[in-house]
C-alpha cells in the first residue's frame, strides 16, 4: 500500500486561507476608525460653525455689550480688545474649566467681531462679523 498524506498541502492552504482573512479583516478595521476619525472631525465643525454662527449673531445684534450680557455668567475673559467664552461638547455656555470648545473674540474695531472657535488647541472654524449699526 503507498497511501501518501496531502495534509502538508492542506495545511498551507488553510494556512494561506487564515492570512488571507486576517489581511481583509486589518483593512475592514483601519477604514471602519479612519471613518469614525472623519465623522468625529466633521461633528466638532459643525459644533463650531453653529457656536460661532450664534455668537455672530449675537454680536450683530446687540454688539460688544450684547455679548458680555448674553455670555456673562459663563467665566469671560476680558482685556479691552478680546474676549473668552466657553462651550460644553453640546454648545451650551459654561465655565471654562468644564469647556469644551472656546470661542475667542477679537474686537479690532467696535463694529467688527473676528471669531475663532477652538477645540482643545486646535483651531477649528474663523469667522468676521460686520455690524451696521443706524443713525438713529
Amino acid at each position: 500500500m503507498n497511501r501518501k498524506s496531502h495534509s502538508g498541502v492542506f495545511m498551507m492552504e488553510m494556512t494561506a486561507v487564515v492570512f488571507f482573512f486576517i489581511l481583509c479583516a486589518g483593512i475592514c478595521i483601519q477604514t471602519f476608525v479612519k471613518a469614525d476619525s472623519i465623522s468625529r472631525e466633521a461633528a466638532d465643525l459643525n459644533r463650531a460653525v453653529f457656536l460661532a454662527q450664534s455668537t455672530g449673531e449675537v454680536f450683530k445684534a446687540n454688539g460688544r455689550q450684547g455679548l458680555m450680557d448674553t455670555f456673562s455668567v459663563y467665566g469671560q475673559k476680558h482685556d479691552g480688545k478680546s474676549l473668552s467664552l466657553g462651550f460644553d461638547k453640546n454648545g451650551n455656555p459654561c465655565e471654562e474649566d468644564q469647556a469644551v470648545f472656546i470661542a475667542d473674540a477679537e474686537f479690532p474695531l467696535d463694529t467688527e467681531l473676528a471669531l475663532t472657535v477652538k477645540k482643545g488647541r486646535k483651531e477649528l472654524y474663523t469667522l468676521t462679523v460686520k455690524r451696521h449699526e443706524s443713525k438713529d
